[in-house]
């Protein structure tokens, strides 16, 4: 079976993560004026409450299913006892936490909303992107994905017409998510074969998948419980509105950052499996400067466009979703270099526990700081604490690989990047106060950003950068004298 390369697979993942958030943020000014922020508010309550069903039922079989997959490798046999192990596994849980799920959404007031997602969690027991992750081939999961999403884009604006129509919003987000999972199965044919499937053969992944799980409750915690909590603690849906706005835009960036980590931890997990370490540590060299050149513009970037897309993004009523994107712009930084760490290393080492170990921590302090600021700062006390998090994640996971990773060679591939970010921050923040609020004027903003922000990697001849700039003109120059 031959893999897709590194490049290929992180346009694909990045295709499959971008088409996954763009979906909720390019319908978010049409619906944010259709529904309103109250209604903007229930969705993103009772959702929370239905990722957190969905997380429960999968436990950790995203991350530790794409690992036995990706350290399989070409034996077939294997990866197919593999693969139908971690599914029916995850199949069972599923089926366990719908059915305590059930009794407690019936007796609450917003059981409708809650039955309406139900497609959303059956989506979760088909969902086998694990698998194709784990063979690296990311474009199968990306192009059904992004059929069934225009498809949901063209019902959303022929059917949500008004404030009453916050069902047809659900149901079309729930069932759509339903169909791009059940998309990926026809490509299991050829990749797998016919095995033989044990109690116990399926039963030996559970503590395992247990040890994974870890993981997906501290993302839950950093992406779901901080809306949760808001609901618990103010019981105000615009404050929830305002937040869940603010965290469609930042997590569209951060999926840009996923896109390469996922796929690494695919190729790392067999590097590691086959004990391949000058290999290991080519592709660390190599990502220090990928995370990088990403992590630092897109917190500058959005910091100096913020103030001029949120208002015609989302419409009147939205201004402090402004105050939120800049509380939000140090995650990126720590969120690339903690993924960085977790994927590359940690992960595919085997060493999960000691990541599980980073992200109690991280999660204990998101808790806390939300228990602690939201009651008095609302929407932006859930940021911080969401941001302070991160930071205690990044730092916690360093320490633990410190003798892996040399800090000095981090700083000597990020200074430049980090210079070149600050220039061009001010440089479009100044020029934007010259700009009328409009679509138009933040992609031109977003496009200046990217032109002065390579020059002046350039002019500080940054090594990474001049690298691939010069092998696109050599391929240039080849095809003209061919």
């Amino acid at each position: 079976m031959k893999k897709d390369g590194v490049k290929a697979n992180f346009i694909y993942n990045l295709i499959y993560n971008i088409v996954n958030i763009i979906v909720p943020l390019v319908t978010a000014p049409y619906t944010a004026r259709v529904l309103g922020a109250e209604n903007i508010g229930i969705y993103s309550y009772t959702y929370a409450i239905v990722s957190s069903v969905v997380m429960f039922g999968a436990l950790g079989t995203a991350t530790y299913g794409q690992k036995e997959i990706a350290s399989a490798g070409e034996n077939i046999v294997e990866r197919s006892e593999k693969f139908l192990e971690i599914w029916v596994l995850k199949a069972v849980t599923m089926v366990i936490a719908f059915l305590i799920f059930v009794p407690y959404a019936y007796q609450t007031t917003a059981w409708i909303y809650y039955a309406l997602q139900i497609p959303y969690i059956v989506a979760g027991v088909f969902d086998i992107s694990f698998f194709f992750q784990g063979i690296e081939k990311f474009r199968y999961i990306a192009v059904r994905n992004t059929i069934v999403r225009i498809a949901g884009i063209v019902l959303l604006f022929s059917l949500v017409k008004s404030s009453n129509d916050l069902w047809i919003y659900l149901l079309i987000i729930s069932v759509s998510q339903l169909l791009g999972n059940l998309s990926m199965w026809p490509y299991l044919r050829g990749n797998i074969c016919r095995v033989k499937l044990t109690t116990r053969n399926v039963m030996k992944h559970l503590s395992n998948v247990m040890i994974y799980f870890i993981p997906s409750i501290t993302y839950q915690i950093y992406a779901v419980l901080d809306k949760a909590m808001l609901g618990w603690l103010v019981g105000s849906n615009y404050e929830n509105g305002y937040y869940e706005q603010a965290n469609k835009i930042v997590n569209l960036v951060v999926n840009v950052i996923s896109s390469y980590t996922i796929v690494m931890r695919s190729r790392m997990s067999a590097l590691f499996a086959q004990k391949r370490n000058e290999e290991i540590q080519e592709k660390m060299a190599v990502s220090y400067n990928v995370i990088a050149f990403l992590v630092f513009p897109m917190t500058f970037g959005i910091a100096a466009i913020a103030a001029g897309m949120v208002p015609w993004f989302f419409g009147d009523g939205y201004d402090a979703v402004i105050g939120l994107l800049y509380i939000f712009c140090p995650i990126f930084i720590f969120m690339g270099y903690s993924r960085m760490i977790g994927t590359h290393i940690l992960t595919p080492s085997g060493r999960q526990q000691h990541s599980n170990y980073a992200q109690i921590i991280a999660a204990v302090v998101n808790i806390t700081l939300n228990s602690l600021l939201i009651p008095r700062f609302f929407a932006k006390g859930a940021a911080v604490a969401s941001v302070t998090a991160e930071l205690v994640l990044v730092l916690v996971y360093y320490y633990m690989v410190r003798k892996e990773i040399l800090l000095k060679q981090v700083i000597e591939m990020g200074w430049k990047k980090a210079i070149a970010a600050g220039i061009m921050f001010v440089f479009v923040f100044t020029i934007g106060k010259n700009f009328s609020i409009s679509i138009f004027y933040t992609f031109v903003e977003i496009l200046i950003g990217a032109i002065v922000y390579v020059i002046v990697l350039v002019v500080l001849r940054d090594a990474f950068v001049c690298k691939y700039i010069d092998k696109t003109f050599h391929k240039i120059l080849g095809q003209r004298r061919k």
